[in-house]
């Protein structure tokens, strides 16, 4: 939590230690807390608010809460309307990655028109209260840290023009009834993508079903997405079983991974999708159900569909609308809002805040994310684990690889210099990883397309 600058001059020791108590206590408070001036500038804000308000506190401390509001996924409107009017009380608010959050403004009788805002989760509490009084709760808990891992894709649409333009082509897909299909390299978070789609045009008792094809084993593919009547098997539930496909009845089925489906469930996937009936493993009667459909792959399906990998009739039926997400690297102004976000959930977990000194955020600028958002995620832990000293730091942020740039001197056609910089590319993958098949993995390429250019730059 950032410190008044004049606080302590000229304070004794005692006082300084008094001072330092306070305000670790202040970080300390289950609560969020922000105090506001008499202008309503942003005097303090505790770790707990930064991370409720998805704002970083050193950013807001000195500015006025109506001009910081908007930075916050929050929806402030009816606190700012109360400030204004210089009201206090008790407000609900929401948050499209949180839920509802409790209000409470109260005046600070020693200086006039100074103001105490108490932020409180209400699912926190509603957990609390639950565990103190003994109660099992009826689903797991998601803590407050978990849920501001979630994107704020109303602040990165605001920084990036194309991921404003591709989210809003899903929404308006959605809202007509169309099939979306995400593509986008491993970590670049298609799975959230889809969950705020299916937020978009959802009702909130509406069911979310997401699946990953790949982990779903070829024998249960069919059982899993179409259910099973009784004794339809050996071994078979004597009630059967609801598939993945009822269990999106009147929601969202989101099937990640979908070039992984073996090719004898693709044809069953079509027949669903051209008349919306299906028929459970051991019935003769068919089943209609009503539901919105997104899929994703970082796979080529229309390559596979060369190579009678994936059916072609398949793929024009799920990509009505293709929704291409762009690697990390390829969108730096999310870099920042990123890292910001991700060092306040980790600073939850921390008695010391996690601080990046400007050499080590300039390497994570220049490092070109193979793993895109999930990586960034999970280097900035291991950065708070490990430490931020050179010889702890992840290899890869030790030397960073300085990737040519294909617009700087030299000679050569375009296609040699883009050749050029996708050999350093995947050499500097190959490297990282250690194999061709991993770095193939990484890039979000088939091993067959990192042999093919490897071979252009042997003898």
């Amino acid at each position: 939590m950032s410190r008044p600058p004049q606080a302590l001059d000229g304070a004794s020791a005692a006082e300084r230690d008094r001072a330092r108590l306070l305000l670790a206590a202040f970080d300390a408070s289950p609560d969020g807390i922000v105090v506001l001036d008499p202008a309503a500038r942003v005097v303090q804000m505790n770790r707990e608010a930064a991370a409720i308000a998805g704002l970083s506190a050193k950013g807001v401390i000195g500015r006025p809460l109506p001009e910081a509001a908007p930075d916050s996924p929050l929806n402030w409107t009816p606190v700012l309307e109360m400030l204004a009017e210089a009201r206090t009380g008790e407000v609900i608010i929401r948050s499209e990655t949180i839920g509802s959050i409790f209000v409470t403004l109260r005046r600070v009788a020693e200086v006039p028109g100074a103001v105490v805002i108490t932020l409180r989760d209400l699912a926190v509490l509603d957990h609390a209260r639950r565990m103190a009084s003994g109660q099992r709760d009826p689903a797991s808990f998601t803590s407050t840290v978990e849920r501001r891992l979630r994107p704020d894709f109303s602040r990165q649409r605001q920084l990036s023009p194309y991921l404003d333009r591709i989210i809003a082509r899903g929404e308006r897909a959605l809202l007509q009834g169309a099939r979306v299909i995400i593509t986008g390299e491993s970590g670049v978070g298609k799975t959230e993508i889809a969950r705020h789609l299916h937020s978009f045009v959802a009702n909130a008792t509406d069911p979310f079903v997401a699946v990953n094809c790949a982990a779903i084993p070829e024998s249960l593919f069919e059982t899993e997405f179409f259910g099973y009547e009784k004794g339809a098997f050996t071994g078979a539930s004597t009630d059967g079983k609801k598939g993945l496909i009822e269990a999106a009845e009147g929601g969202t089925l989101f099937l990640d991974e979908i070039g992984e489906i073996p090719l004898t469930m693709q044809a069953k996937l079509l027949s669903f999708l051209e008349d919306g009936l299906f028929l459970r493993v051991g019935s003769t009667k068919p089943r209609r159900v009503n539901m919105r459909f997104i899929s994703a792959t970082n796979r080529d399906l229309l390559q596979m569909s060369e190579d009678r990998s994936f059916r072609e009739d398949l793929y024009y039926r799920l990509a009505v609308v293709n929704m291409p997400i762009k690697p990390l690297r390829e969108m730096p102004e999310l870099l920042e809002h990123l890292i910001e976000r991700f060092l306040t959930a980790i600073n939850q977990r921390r008695t010391t805040p996690l601080q990046i000194s400007d050499s080590l955020m300039q390497r994570l600028k220049a490092y070109r994310y193979p793993g895109n958002i999930r990586e960034l995620a999970n280097l900035l832990q291991q950065i708070s684990v490990l430490g931020d000293h050179e010889q702890d730091l992840p290899r890869r942020l030790q030397n960073p690889v300085q990737v040519a740039d294909p617009g700087a001197g030299g000679a050569g056609t375009l296609r040699e210099r883009i050749a050029a910089v996708e050999s350093n590319i995947i050499a500097a993958a190959i490297k990282e990883h250690g194999s061709k098949r991993k770095a193939a993995t990484a890039l979000g390429v088939d091993i067959g397309t990192i042999v093919r250019k490897t071979k252009r730059k042997e003898p």
